[in-house]
């Protein structure tokens, strides 16, 4: 009799303690939200106010709090996310593929070989961890006796959104050849007229290049592969951009981007004073998204 007495007064006290529900306003509060401490009644009111607000009911560890409002129950919430945030580090070193990277450790032989082969040849060839898929599936090889590399060449057919792969191609190989067997390879997907042949245009991204984010190499069909890569970083293997029509949407290593002029919301009318920004001659202030890369407008 004593429990259910206590039982019935502290739930008089948690409804005083909340109050009204927030969302029927009829009831007295019976939950509280761990994320968004809304205030609610009872099931039907707990689901509403997920489906309005966009809450998922879950509390937000990382929340800031006063230390005014800090409890006992907060420091402990703190304790078990570090514990947590222990244990994930563990787990992440234990994991063989996780743990693998490339920084401060030294490269495979065969792997070391081909590199500085490449090296030799102008190439700066640049290796993904072991778990990457570009790096699993990357069949370029070093001929150690023939000191000849054969290397995986992947094309991109932008306007068809096809790729193809050639696996041991020989570097002194003319790429004409070499485009020329991948698309009577694929003739149900890839079908080129004479015209269309001639005006092809290929493009090599050009990737870690510092200032050179979002530009290309031009790449000739009459050179081999290996006079094409000269210059040039690879990561992994080659992918070439085989596109129809480039509209400045390919723009070389070295040029500038296209810039995007700003939006004009709305027409300011000319003071009567003639004090406008033409005739003051002040240039206007483009934002970061604006200038890619960070660079300044050239001034035409």
């Amino acid at each position: 009799m004593e429990v259910v007495i206590k039982r019935e007064l502290t739930e008089d006290a948690l409804k005083s303690r909340l109050g009204t529900c927030e969302k029927c306003g009829a009831h007295e509060a019976r939950y509280t939200c761990p994320r968004c401490e809304f205030r609610s009644c009872c099931l039907q009111c707990v689901n509403l106010h997920k489906k309005e607000l966009d809450c998922n009911g879950i509390r937000d560890k990382t929340r800031f709090k006063p230390v005014s409002q800090f409890t006992e129950l907060d420091l402990l919430s703190d304790y078990r996310l570090l514990e947590e945030a222990g244990r994930s580090v563990e787990a992440y070193n234990r994991d063989v593929i996780k743990r693998n990277t490339r920084m401060n450790k030294e490269l495979p032989t065969h792997l070391h070989r081909l590199r500085c082969a490449a090296a030799q040849r102008g190439i700066t060839l640049r290796f993904l961890p072991p778990n990457f898929t570009r790096h699993k599936f990357n069949t370029t090889y070093l001929d150690w006796k023939s000191k000849k590399i054969d290397w995986k060449v992947e094309w991109k057919f932008t306007w068809i959104d096809v790729n193809t792969v050639e696996n041991r191609v020989s570097e002194n190989e003319n790429l004409h050849n070499v485009f020329k067997k991948t698309i009577e390879a694929n003739p149900k997907y890839l079908s080129l007229s004479e015209a269309e042949f001639k005006n092809v245009h290929i493009f090599l991204a050009a990737e870690h290049s510092p200032g050179q984010n979002g530009r290309f190499h031009q790449i000739s069909l009459d050179k081999t592969l290996s006079d094409n890569l000269k210059g040039t970083v690879i990561v992994e293997h080659p992918i070439f951009h085989v596109v129809l029509d480039p509209q400045d949407r390919y723009p070389l290593i070295g040029t500038p981007l296209r810039v995007r002029e700003p939006r004009i919301k709305c027409k300011k009318e000319p003071s009567p004073h003639g004090d406008n920004d033409e005739s003051s001659g002040k240039k206007q202030k483009l934002t970061f998204f604006d200038v890619s890369d960070g660079e300044e407008q050239s001034d035409s």
